[in-house]
Protein backbone atom coordinates (compact mmCIF):
# COMPACT_ATOMS: atom_id res chain seq x y z
CA UNK A 1 0.00 0.00 0.00
CA UNK A 2 1.65 2.94 -1.03
CA UNK A 3 1.42 6.19 1.51
CA UNK A 4 -1.29 8.03 0.58
CA UNK A 5 -3.59 4.88 0.64
CA UNK A 6 -2.10 4.02 4.22
CA UNK A 7 -2.79 7.51 5.35
CA UNK A 8 -6.03 8.11 4.02
CA UNK A 9 -7.20 4.44 5.67
CA UNK A 10 -5.54 5.39 9.37
CA UNK A 11 -7.98 9.00 8.51
CA UNK A 12 -11.34 6.99 7.55
CA UNK A 13 -10.66 4.38 9.99
CA UNK A 14 -10.26 6.97 13.18
CA UNK A 15 -14.14 7.75 12.65
CA UNK A 16 -13.29 11.24 12.41
CA UNK A 17 -16.29 14.01 12.69
CA UNK A 18 -16.18 17.49 13.44
CA UNK A 19 -18.39 18.54 16.36
CA UNK A 20 -17.95 21.98 16.55
CA UNK A 21 -17.27 21.99 20.08
CA UNK A 22 -14.30 24.31 19.75
CA UNK A 23 -11.89 22.17 22.09
CA UNK A 24 -9.07 22.42 19.84
CA UNK A 25 -9.69 26.22 19.61
CA UNK A 26 -9.76 26.56 23.67
CA UNK A 27 -7.62 26.11 26.68
CA UNK A 28 -4.42 26.88 27.87
CA UNK A 29 -3.13 23.88 25.46
CA UNK A 30 -4.01 25.27 21.81
CA UNK A 31 -0.99 26.50 21.01
CA UNK A 32 -1.40 26.93 16.83
CA UNK A 33 2.14 27.06 15.80
CA UNK A 34 1.96 29.09 12.02
CA UNK A 35 4.34 30.16 9.22
CA UNK A 36 5.44 33.30 8.04
CA UNK A 37 3.38 32.43 4.86
CA UNK A 38 -0.14 31.25 6.67
CA UNK A 39 0.37 34.82 8.93
CA UNK A 40 0.74 36.35 5.86
CA UNK A 41 -2.52 34.87 4.42
CA UNK A 42 -4.36 35.45 7.49
CA UNK A 43 -3.47 39.29 7.21
CA UNK A 44 -4.82 39.26 3.96
CA UNK A 45 -7.73 38.28 5.01
CA UNK A 46 -8.37 40.47 8.07
CA UNK A 47 -7.49 44.15 8.60
CA UNK A 48 -4.98 42.80 11.83
CA UNK A 49 -1.22 43.21 11.68
CA UNK A 50 1.40 40.62 12.53
CA UNK A 51 1.30 41.59 15.97
CA UNK A 52 -1.93 41.58 16.09
CA UNK A 53 -2.23 38.22 15.24
CA UNK A 54 0.67 35.97 16.46
CA UNK A 55 2.94 36.24 19.34
CA UNK A 56 6.47 34.54 19.64
CA UNK A 57 6.17 30.31 20.66
CA UNK A 58 6.27 30.27 24.75
CA UNK A 59 9.22 27.79 24.74
CA UNK A 60 12.62 29.93 25.06
CA UNK A 61 16.40 29.09 25.23
CA UNK A 62 18.93 30.74 26.47
CA UNK A 63 21.91 31.37 23.75
CA UNK A 64 24.87 34.06 25.01
CA UNK A 65 22.55 36.14 27.51
CA UNK A 66 19.73 36.05 24.28
CA UNK A 67 16.35 34.44 24.76
CA UNK A 68 15.22 32.39 21.30
CA UNK A 69 12.60 30.85 19.97
CA UNK A 70 11.76 29.40 17.16
CA UNK A 71 8.08 30.50 15.16
CA UNK A 72 4.83 31.98 16.28
CA UNK A 73 1.38 31.09 17.53
CA UNK A 74 -1.81 32.75 17.16
CA UNK A 75 -2.43 35.39 19.75
CA UNK A 76 -5.20 33.90 22.86
CA UNK A 77 -7.50 35.88 23.91
CA UNK A 78 -8.30 36.70 28.09
CA UNK A 79 -9.90 33.36 28.50
CA UNK A 80 -7.61 31.20 26.57
CA UNK A 81 -8.92 30.67 23.37
CA UNK A 82 -7.66 31.68 19.86
CA UNK A 83 -8.47 34.88 18.52
CA UNK A 84 -10.41 33.76 16.00
CA UNK A 85 -12.82 31.78 17.83
CA UNK A 86 -16.22 33.57 18.35
CA UNK A 87 -19.51 31.68 19.08
CA UNK A 88 -17.56 28.35 18.96
CA UNK A 89 -16.47 29.26 15.35
CA UNK A 90 -13.68 29.92 13.42
CA UNK A 91 -14.11 33.55 11.57
CA UNK A 92 -10.59 32.96 9.74
CA UNK A 93 -12.35 29.36 8.29
CA UNK A 94 -11.42 29.56 4.98
CA UNK A 95 -7.94 31.16 5.57
CA UNK A 96 -6.83 28.74 8.52
CA UNK A 97 -3.66 27.26 9.38
CA UNK A 98 -2.09 23.75 7.92
CA UNK A 99 -3.02 22.65 11.49
CA UNK A 100 -6.58 24.01 12.11
CA UNK A 101 -6.84 21.96 8.82
CA UNK A 102 -5.57 18.60 10.04
CA UNK A 103 -6.34 18.51 13.66
CA UNK A 104 -7.15 16.09 15.11
CA UNK A 105 -4.32 14.71 12.78
CA UNK A 106 -0.63 14.97 12.28
CA UNK A 107 2.15 13.42 10.38
CA UNK A 108 5.55 13.07 12.04
CA UNK A 109 7.81 12.18 9.40
CA UNK A 110 5.52 8.65 8.40
CA UNK A 111 4.14 8.13 11.33
CA UNK A 112 0.58 9.08 11.99
CA UNK A 113 -0.83 10.91 15.17
CA UNK A 114 -4.24 11.47 16.73
CA UNK A 115 -4.65 13.95 18.93
CA UNK A 116 -7.31 13.22 22.02
CA UNK A 117 -10.58 14.58 20.33
CA UNK A 118 -13.86 14.23 21.10
CA UNK A 119 -14.57 13.72 17.66
CA UNK A 120 -13.11 10.63 17.03
CA UNK A 121 -15.68 8.92 18.34
CA UNK A 122 -17.69 8.41 15.68
CA UNK A 123 -18.97 4.78 14.99
CA UNK A 124 -18.34 5.43 11.39
CA UNK A 125 -15.65 6.15 8.86
CA UNK A 126 -14.52 9.70 8.64
CA UNK A 127 -15.87 11.16 5.52
CA UNK A 128 -13.37 13.83 4.46
CA UNK A 129 -10.87 11.34 4.68
CA UNK A 130 -9.62 12.22 0.94
CA UNK A 131 -9.20 16.02 1.11
CA UNK A 132 -7.86 15.28 5.21
CA UNK A 133 -5.53 13.60 3.83
CA UNK A 134 -4.44 15.99 1.11
CA UNK A 135 -3.95 18.62 3.45
CA UNK A 136 -1.70 16.44 6.20
CA UNK A 137 0.72 16.30 3.23
CA UNK A 138 0.68 19.79 2.40
CA UNK A 139 0.86 20.46 6.23
CA UNK A 140 3.82 18.01 6.93
CA UNK A 141 5.58 19.35 2.97
CA UNK A 142 4.98 22.71 4.65
CA UNK A 143 6.48 22.38 7.85
CA UNK A 144 9.35 20.32 6.54
CA UNK A 145 10.10 23.84 4.38
CA UNK A 146 9.84 26.14 7.53
CA UNK A 147 12.30 23.80 9.39
CA UNK A 148 14.92 23.82 6.96
CA UNK A 149 14.67 27.65 6.22
CA UNK A 150 14.33 28.82 9.47
CA UNK A 151 17.67 26.45 10.45
CA UNK A 152 19.41 28.08 7.76
CA UNK A 153 18.23 31.69 8.95
CA UNK A 154 19.61 30.45 12.77
CA UNK A 155 22.44 29.45 10.95
CA UNK A 156 23.56 32.40 9.31
CA UNK A 157 22.81 35.38 12.28
CA UNK A 158 24.68 36.90 15.13
CA UNK A 159 23.25 36.20 18.25
CA UNK A 160 23.11 39.80 20.24
CA UNK A 161 23.42 39.29 23.76
CA UNK A 162 20.65 40.19 25.89
CA UNK A 163 18.38 40.30 22.94
CA UNK A 164 14.77 38.62 22.37
CA UNK A 165 15.09 36.58 19.31
CA UNK A 166 12.38 35.01 16.95
CA UNK A 167 13.74 32.53 14.47
CA UNK A 168 11.39 31.84 11.53
CA UNK A 169 11.73 31.18 7.57
CA UNK A 170 12.28 34.88 6.97
CA UNK A 171 14.86 35.65 9.43
CA UNK A 172 15.97 36.53 12.89
CA UNK A 173 13.52 38.94 14.57
CA UNK A 174 14.41 41.56 17.49
CA UNK A 175 11.25 42.13 19.20
CA UNK A 176 10.84 43.55 22.58
CA UNK A 177 8.93 41.12 25.67
CA UNK A 178 7.47 42.17 28.93
CA UNK A 179 9.29 39.57 31.17
CA UNK A 180 6.12 38.41 32.74
CA UNK A 181 5.84 36.85 29.44
CA UNK A 182 8.99 35.20 28.98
Amino acid sequence: MDEIALIRTCVEEAGFHCLCCSACCSGDNNEVMVSPPEIQTIMDAVDLAWNEIVEPYPEWITETDARITFGWVIRRSADSNCIFLKNNRCTIYQNRPHICRTYPFMLDDTEFIISECPGCKAKEKTKDAEEITKDLLRRRDAEDEEFSLTQKQYQKHSIISGSTIVFDSRGAHLITIPPEKL
